[in-house]
């Protein structure tokens, strides 16, 4: 049950009230942002929620599953940007709804606390899905056996540290060649794949604070060419500053080969495939399980 203080309460159970709602927004980088749909700023939590295109209330549903809800807002260019929602920096933002009395903003309760998921972008606005957080509880935990390693490149399981020279560059972008491919100087020390299946991560320009994988590294004599994916929200502009690190194809053969951190490899690189169940017996010296 929510609790509601008396005194709101009491206005409420009247009919005639003066309640407005308010967001208070929590991105994963840690920003914090606050919204109200009244006309002048209201403080709701010790957050300062500034009117006019924020968010707006949508509809909130519950039942035996997570709950759920849903805002609207208007793109704004200094709060919530086009290029912020296309490059992920509000994905899994957490999201307390408030509904809080204007004209004595002490009086407010927690009406709905979530995360932001799916976004619908439009040219000027947009419209988020919110999960309530026992939506955590339908996400798959633990571990699923197979050939490929399953942790993250630089993570506490994988051991690699990602700031030791050699790992990491800076670099700047060049020209656009396609979407999602461009050119990059600062990486001429490095050769051709050593950045593929790596990641990028945008220091200035339009795309700031958003990350990419590389899915591709070519080194040429022009500077190195880059494919990302997803490509960036807004086009790379030239000297556009980046931060990239190496990658890893999760293969045994690149934990031993390119970073020597075979011991820490959590994948099961000599587990039998399901052919070699299925198959009949034959003459072949190796039975690893690989195709016939």
């Amino acid at each position: 049950m929510i609790p509601i203080p008396d005194p709101l309460r009491l206005k409420l159970e009247a009919g005639v009230t003066s309640c407005a709602w308010g967001w208070v927004a929590v991105r994963r980088d840690g920003a914090v942002y606050g919204f109200t749909d009244h006309d002048r700023p209201l403080t709701v939590a010790g957050v300062t929620c500034e009117p006019g295109g924020g968010f707006e209330a949508g509809e909130t549903r519950s039942g035996d599953g997570p709950g759920r809800g849903a805002v609207f807002g208007v793109l704004t260019s200094d709060v919530i940007s086009a290029s912020d929602l296309d490059n992920g920096l509000w994905d899994g933002a957490r999201v307390e709804v408030w509904r809080v009395d204007w004209s004595d903003p002490a009086l407010a309760f927690r009406a709905f606390t979530g995360e932001m998921g799916a976004v619908r972008r439009g040219a000027a606005g947009f419209e988020a899905e919110l999960a309530g957080l026992s939506a955590r509880l339908d996400r798959l935990i633990g571990r699923v056996f197979a050939r490929a390693c399953d942790a993250e490149l630089g993570d506490e399981r994988c051991g690699v540290d990602l700031d030791a020279p050699g790992w990491r560059a800076d670099g700047q972008a060049g020209l656009v060649l396609a979407t999602g491919v461009i050119t990059a100087s600062g990486l001429e020390a490095f050769a051709s794949a050593w950045f593929s299946h790596g990641v990028i991560g945008w220091i200035s320009g339009a795309n700031a604070g958003a990350r990419q994988r590389v899915t591709d590294h070519r080194a040429g004599p022009d500077g190195a060419v880059l494919t990302l994916d997803p490509a960036p929200a807004a086009p790379a502009a030239q000297g556009d500053s980046f931060i990239i690190t190496a990658g890893c194809d999760k293969s045994f053969g690149a934990c031993t080969a390119k970073f020597a951190n075979g011991l820490n490899f959590r994948g099961c690189p000599h587990m039998p495939g399901n052919d070699l169940i299925l198959r009949a017996a034959g003459s072949e010296a190796v039975r690893d399980g690989g195709k016939r």
